[in-house]
């Protein structure tokens, strides 16, 4: 590892995820532990229970963070507030403005961009087996939301939730 005495799931948990917020978010191949009765059902397409409760992907950088809405919506603060200039120790507003300058086809560092100016929103989507789940902020605005269901639904429930938080908060621009 270069000299790194941690792996890479230590050392973002560490830094990242429990250090920062100490909730429930975690890098690490299992389930929450939290109890059997804090276990959401985890289904694959709507009515379809996943088999085992819940898929377990060897890729962890790109399928290993359990997270709850919370602690990504935090994510989501923390970097409009580091954007803003104020004190982030995690992510610097020079990594911030770096986050959120697109690299080619509207994509920034780990999001994805939308509108431009005031307007301007990241992005990211998800699904793995049994979960989907959306996150949008406004860069500048201090606005957003987080979307996490249990099952993979292909009929856009997650895109007309999000509608229905842009009208009832009145994000004219949003699309």
């Amino acid at each position: 590892m270069g000299g790194c005495s941690e792996t890479h799931c230590r050392l973002g948990e560490r830094l990242v995820v429990v250090g920062r917020s100490g909730h429930f978010s975690r890098r690490q191949v299992g389930r929450f532990h939290r109890g059997a009765d804090a276990e959401a059902p985890y289904h694959g397409f709507i009515d379809k229970p996943v088999n085992g409760r819940w898929h377990i992907y060897p890729e962890m950088a790109a399928a290993g963070l359990w997270t709850t809405a919370s602690d990504l919506a935090r994510f989501a603060i923390g970097i409009q507030q580091s954007l803003a200039g104020e004190s982030n120790p995690v992510i610097s507003q020079s990594m911030s403005r770096q986050m959120l300058t697109d690299q080619g086809e509207s994509d920034g560092l780990g999001v994805f961009l939308q509108g431009t100016g005031e307007a301007l929103r990241f992005v990211h989507n998800g699904r793995d087996e049994g979960f989907d789940a959306v996150m949008m902020a406004y860069a500048s605005r201090g606005q957003g939301a987080v979307i996490l269901i249990n099952a993979n639904d292909d009929t856009g429930a997650l895109a007309r939730v999000l509608e229905a938080i842009a009208h009832e908060y009145h994000w004219r621009d949003f699309h």
